[in-house]
C-alpha cells in the first residue's frame, strides 16, 4: 500500500490526517498505538465538528458527543463510531488493549467517519467513496511522510516574513508542522514534548478555525452553521453489514455476553457451553413455511438453554418493522437439532434440562402463533433515539403472551436479566389485583382507592406508559404509597424507581415513608427503601428513591450504565414541574442549562429502563402527556 487511505484529508484537514496515518503506520505490528491514534482521530474529528455546528466547548469527548447527539435526526450510527472509537480507544491506554481485529475494523470505521466529515466540510456531497484496503507494514509511507514534514518545517523557519500578520501565520504554520511530526513519531506512550506539540497543533488548528468564523457577521455565521447542521443531518456512515455487527458485538459484550461475529459462529463451530452466556451467529434454525431453511443473526444461549433470538441487518432502516423476522427465526426454531448437537457433549439429563419439549402458543389476529423461543429482539447496531425511535435502538418483545408489546431500548438485557423474566409471570401476576381488590388497611380515601385501581387496570392491559392527574392537596405522595405497596406484593414488580427532579422533593417522600404505616408497620420498615445518598440498590432493594440529575450522571453519562433491567417499575413525582433550576444539588448530580436540556435527558432516564412508567402530576404540561399519554384518571379540586 503506497498511499493513506485517508489521503482525501490532505488539505482539508492535516491534523486528523496525520493521525490517520500514524494509525495506518503502526497497523498490524502495533495494534494497541493504532487504537490510541484512532481514539485522536475521534476526539480531533469531535472537536472541530463541535466548532462548525456551533456546539459551546465541553470537558471532555464524553460530554461533546453527548452535545453532538441532541442535534435531532443525527444519523445514529454517526454517534456509534465516535463512541466505539473513544472506549476501545481508552482500553487501549489504560489496559493496553491490543486486538488485532479491534485495531482493523477502528480504521475501518474512522475511515468511514472520514468521508463523511470530508463531505460536510468541503460541501463535495457527491465525492465518491474510494476503496478502503487494509494497510501492510508502513514504514516507508510513514519515514516519506516525516522527512517531508521535517523538510517543510525547515523551509518555513528559514522564510523572511515581512510583517506581524506573515509573522503569526509563520508561528502557526510551524506549531502544526511540529505537531504533525509528533503524532507520526509518538507510540501508545507519548513523550511530554510530544503531547504538547499535539495539543498545540489542535488549539493553532480550532484557533484558525475560530479566527475565520469571526470574520464573519452574526448572520453569515448563523446561516453557515445552519447549513453544516442540515447537511450532518442528511448524511449518513453507510456502514457494511460487518461493521455494523461489529458494533453490535460490542453492545451485547458489554450486557456480559460472549459476542464475536467473526469466530462466535456456528459454521466456525460455536456451541452452546454450560456455564457460559453466548451470543452464537449465524444459528441455523431449521425450514420454514416453504421448506427453506434459515438462519438467525444471532442466538443468546445462557448456557444450553437458547433464549433470544436477534434479527441484526446493516440497513434496518425501520428496526421495529424487522422484529417479524425474529417471530420467524422463533417459530421455525428446530429444538431436536439443538439437542442432537448439544448430545455430543452433554448427558441427555442435562440436555433435556436445558431444551424442554415445551412450545409456547396463542392466538391472534394473524392466525394461530407458536413459539420456541420466549424473546425476540431487532437492531442495526444504531444508538438508541426517541426522535427515531423506531429506526434506532433494540427493539424486543416477550412473545409468551398475547398481550406483551414491542419496546425499544437503549442496551441489551443482561443473561440474569432475561433469566428473571422467563422465570416471571406477568400474566398470573395480574390476576392478584382482581382477587385482593380491598384497601381498607392502606387508609385511602375513595378517589385516592379509584386513583390506585385505573393504573392497576391500565397495567393489566398491557400498558407501559400511565398518568395519574390528581390536584394540589389530594394526597398524590400517599396514593404512590398505596400503589407502590400493592405494586411489590402482587409480586408483578421486583424494585420500584421513585424518581424526583429534586432532593427536596426524594427528602419529603422518604419522611413520608417513615412517617405512613400499614397494619401497624411504618412502609420504609416493610420493604428494603434506598435513598439519595445510596448510588445503586442492592439486591433486596424494593423501592429506590433518585433525583433525575443522579440518574443522568450514572447512567447517561457513564460507560458501564445501570441494567435496563434494574428498576422494572418507575413512580415519577410531580411529573408536571419539568425543569428546575436546583441549587440543591450535590456532588455528582447534573446541573441543566434550560428546559429542552432537562426535558431530553429526563425522557432519556425514563426510556432507558425496560420498565413500567406511572407518572403523577396536579397539571400535567405538554411534555408530560408527551410521554406519558393522557390520564388514565382525573382527580380535580371541584371534585371534593
Amino acid at each position: 500500500m503506497n498511499k493513506s487511505n485517508f489521503d482525501f484529508l490532505k488539505g482539508v484537514n492535516d491534523f486528523t490526517y496525520a493521525i490517520a496515518c500514524a494509525a495506518e503506520n503502526n497497523y498490524p505490528d502495533d495494534p494497541n498505538t493504532t487504537l490510541v491514534k484512532m481514539r485522536m482521530f475521534g476526539e480531533a474529528t469531535a472537536k472541530h465538528l463541535g466548532l462548525l455546528l456551533d456546539i459551546p466547548p465541553c470537558e471532555n469527548q464524553h460530554d461533546l458527543l453527548r452535545e453532538l447527539g441532541k442535534i435531532a435526526f443525527i444519523d445514529d450510527s454517526i454517534l456509534s463510531v465516535f463512541h466505539k472509537l473513544r472506549r476501545i480507544g481508552n482500553q487501549a491506554v489504560h489496559e493496553y488493549h491490543n486486538d488485532l481485529d479491534d485495531a482493523q475494523m477502528c480504521l475501518r470505521l474512522g475511515f468511514r467517519l472520514a468521508v463523511w466529515y470530508y463531505r460536510l466540510v468541503t460541501k463535495d456531497y457527491d465525492f465518491p467513496v474510494p476503496t478502503f484496503v487494509m494497510p501492510e507494514h508502513g514504514e516507508d509511507r510513514y519515514h516519506a511522510e516525516v522527512l517531508t514534514l521535517k523538510q517543510q518545517l525547515e523551509q518555513q523557519a528559514q522564510e523572511k516574513v515581512q510583517s506581524q500578520a506573515e509573522l503569526e501565520a509563520q508561528q502557526q504554520r510551524l506549531v502544526s508542522l511540529n505537531g504533525y511530526i509528533a503524532i507520526l513519531e509518538s507510540k501508545q506512550q507519548e513523550t511530554e514534548a510530544q503531547t504538547k506539540a499535539r495539543l498545540a497543533a489542535l488549539e493553532a488548528q480550532l484557533a484558525a478555525k475560530d479566527a475565520e468564523l469571526a470574520k464573519q457577521t452574526e448572520q453569515e455565521r448563523k446561516a453557515y452553521h445552519k447549513e453544516i447542521t442540515d447537511q450532518a443531518i442528511k448524511r449518513t456512515l453507510n456502514l457494511s453489514e460487518e461493521e455494523s455487527r461489529f458494533l453490535i458485538d460490542a453492545q451485547l459484550r458489554k450486557a456480559g455476553w460472549q459476542a464475536d461475529s467473526k469466530t462466535l459462529r456456528f459454521a466456525k463451530g460455536a456451541r452452546p457451553e454450560a456455564g457460559v452466556n453466548k451470543a452464537i451467529a449465524e444459528w441455523p434454525t431449521g425450514k420454514d413455511e416453504m421448506g427453506n431453511p434459515g438462519f438467525a443473526d444471532y442466538v443468546l444461549f445462557i448456557g444450553l438453554k437458547p433464549i433470544a433470538v436477534i434479527e441484526a441487518k446493516r440497513k434496518n432502516t425501520d428496526v421495529f418493522s424487522k422484529l417479524t423476522e425474529s417471530y420467524r427465526y422463533s417459530k421455525y426454531f428446530d429444538n431436536a437439532f439443538l439437542r442432537d448437537t448439544l448430545l455430543e457433549h452433554y448427558s441427555p439429563d442435562e440436555v433435556h434440562e436445558a431444551v424442554p419439549e415445551y412450545e409456547v402458543s396463542w392466538q391472534d389476529t394473524s392466525g394461530k402463533q407458536r413459539f420456541k423461543i420466549p424473546f425476540c429482539y431487532s437492531t442495526n447496531g444504531r444508538e438508541y433515539r426517541a426522535a427515531m425511535k423506531t429506526k434506532s435502538g433494540i427493539w424486543y418483545r416477550d412473545v409468551r403472551h398475547t398481550t406483551n408489546m414491542s419496546k425499544a431500548l437503549p442496551e441489551w438485557h443482561r443473561p440474569e436479566e432475561l433469566l428473571a423474566m422467563l422465570g416471571s409471570d406477568p400474566q398470573k401476576q395480574n390476576q392478584w389485583f382482581a382477587e385482593n381488590p380491598g384497601m381498607s388497611e392502606l387508609g385511602l380515601r375513595y378517589y385516592q382507592e379509584d386513583a390506585v385501581r385505573a393504573v392497576e387496570k391500565a397495567i393489566v392491559n398491557g400498558q407501559q406508559e400511565i398518568l395519574l392527574a390528581m390536584a394540589t392537596g389530594t394526597g398524590k405522595t400517599r396514593t404512590a404509597i398505596a400503589l407502590m405497596f400493592r405494586l411489590i406484593q402482587s409480586q408483578r414488580f421486583k424494585r420500584v424507581l421513585f424518581l424526583v427532579d429534586r432532593r427536596s422533593l426524594g427528602e419529603q417522600a422518604l419522611g413520608s415513608f417513615e412517617d405512613t404505616r400499614i397494619n401497624g408497620d411504618t412502609f420504609n420498615s416493610i420493604f428494603d427503601i434506598k435513598g439519595l445518598t445510596d448510588k445503586f440498590p442492592e439486591d433486596s432493594t424494593k423501592i429506590h428513591v433518585a433525583t433525575v440529575q443522579s440518574l443522568v450522571k450514572r447512567t447517561l453519562q457513564s460507560d458501564e450504565p445501570m441494567p435496563v433491567g434494574r428498576y422494572d417499575c418507575i413512580v415519577v413525582d410531580e411529573a408536571h414541574r419539568g425543569y428546575i433550576l436546583d441549587k440543591e444539588q450535590t456532588e455528582g448530580e447534573l446541573q441543566f442549562r434550560s428546559q429542552l436540556d432537562y426535558v431530553s435527558a429526563y425522557r432519556r432516564i425514563l426510556d432507558h429502563f425496560d420498565a413500567v412508567k406511572i407518572a403523577l402530576t396536579a397539571t400535567p404540561a405538554l411534555h408530560t402527556v408527551d410521554i406519558f399519554g393522557e390520564p388514565v384518571y382525573r382527580y380535580t379540586t371541584g371534585q371534593r
